[in-house]
């Protein structure tokens, strides 16, 4: 190890050792979500693309694919927030796998429209899904440590995603670039998510109580108003800016192999620095997050709508390693700031339903927003101007957020931490003061 590296930071909780902040289910989790993310990571970064060059489809068609994969992840989170509640997460994720494997195999087989639009949300129908448990099962863990170092907890689950999401689109792009059709993609993927499957059943244990189970099954099946007015007032507030930031940011690779005049390779490339980059901020940006969630939720919004709206004005191969590795930080704080509020605003037998009712609302918007997009791209044919567009709006409805984000009372814990943080502000300053 040199000299000037840290070590690696491992502390006791009972009898629950932890490294980097993770006990070892979570790790299992985290390897495991790590082969699920390649599963989606391998040929997800094409998709577009490959709607537009490969098989054929008009633009309008491409926005009804994506808005089909997202109606599907409605529904997906709809159920499975619920049913990870009733029968367990570990469950409920083994589950998830079966209809990934089945769309990808679709893929492979039949890759022409409309059966790659229908073979595409049955891919996102699993993924939602696993998606939710991702992340309801560190919120299991957080709350039965009192709900310490939130933030960095869930960004450190998807350390291997991001890492497998960098490496991937490089994998991919050495096959296309080797004569392999990107339906190949689709068939390699269909396998990874068989392996998720079993690695799953085989590796991961159920981090939910079964007293914590037996008390969900007496409460509503569906509850909206049990989730609490912070829970709502986080959602309506971040949703205006979910619907435009989606309405661009599915069509980057169009963007980058059209308008720019980028190969998938390089956009591949690229795409492998933003995984990798986000990977290794994840810690720190978790432990970033922690001090402050509201500002950390705040700076990352930001710091997206200034990245859409620099897509807009230039262009270039390193540009864009440039705006991916940029992004990295932003995205991470925002993973870690958004499930923090979001699982913290309610009780332990609604967390499942929480994070699940939270990607299906947001997501109402997002299935809007792929259309609209493709529509202020048919209607000013260009894309840098949908992405100009995007940034604008975005950098409006921060102000929104802004203001949601006043209202809201944080967890308990979390106002514990950041009061301690004050008190030890003063404290140093005081001293600084005195001396």
């Amino acid at each position: 190890m040199p000299a000037d590296s840290e070590p690696i930071p491992i502390v006791m909780t009972g009898s629950s050792r932890k490294v980097m902040g993770l006990n070892m289910n979570l790790w299992r989790l985290a390897l495991v979500t790590g082969v699920a993310q390649f599963s989606m990571s391998l040929w997800g970064w094409d998709f577009s693309i490959f709607l537009e060059f490969n098989v054929g489809v008009l633009r309008w068609q491409i926005g009804a694919a994506l808005s089909i994969g997202t109606l599907a992840m409605i529904f997906g989170y709809m159920a499975s927030g619920v049913i990870s509640d009733f029968i367990g997460r570990k469950n409920t994720m083994v589950i998830s796998f079966i209809p990934m494997a089945i769309g990808l195999l679709g893929l492979w087989l039949n890759p022409t429209w409309p059966f790659v639009a229908i073979e595409y949300g049955i891919i996102y129908f699993g993924w939602a899904s696993i998606l939710v448990i991702t992340t309801a099962i560190p919120a299991d863990v957080i709350h039965a440590d009192g709900g310490a170092n939130s933030a960095r907890t869930f960004t450190m689950v998807l350390l291997p995603a991001f890492l497998v999401d960098g490496l991937s689109p490089v994998l991919a792009a050495v096959l296309l670039e080797n004569g392999y059709s990107a339906s190949f993609l689709h068939l390699i993927s269909s396998i990874g998510a068989v392996i998720a499957l079993i690695a799953t059943f085989a590796f991961v244990r159920e981090s939910l109580d079964k007293e914590i189970i037996k008390k969900a099954r007496k409460g509503p099946i569906i509850t909206i108003r049990g989730l609490g007015k912070n829970f709502w007032k986080f959602v309506i507030g971040i949703s205006g800016f979910i619907f435009f930031l989606r309405s661009a940011v599915p069509y980057l690779g169009n963007l980058v192999v059209g308008e720019w005049g980028l190969t998938d390779a390089q956009y591949a490339y690229a795409w492998a620095f933003y995984s990798i980059s986000s990977a290794i901020l994840l810690y720190f940006a978790g432990t970033l997050a922690d001090r402050n969630i509201k500002a950390a939720q705040i700076v990352a919004l930001l710091g997206n709508s200034i990245v859409i709206l620099a897509f807009s004005f230039f262009q270039g191969f390193w540009v864009l390693v440039t705006l991916n590795v940029a992004w990295s930080l932003p995205i991470a704080l925002w993973i870690g700031a958004e499930n923090t509020i979001v699982s913290g605003s309610v009780t332990e037998e609604k967390k499942g339903r929480a994070l699940g009712t939270y990607r299906y609302t947001t997501s109402i918007a997002a299935f809007f927003a792929f259309s609209f997009g493709a529509y202020i791209w048919e209607v000013s044919d260009s894309l840098k101007f949908l992405f100009l567009f995007a940034g604008v709006a975005t950098l409006f409805l921060i102000i929104v957020m802004a203001l949601a984000l006043k209202s809201i009372d944080l967890p308990s814990r979390q106002k514990e931490q950041e009061e301690l943080l004050i008190a030890s502000t003063d404290e140093i300053n005081e001293g600084i003061e005195q001396t």
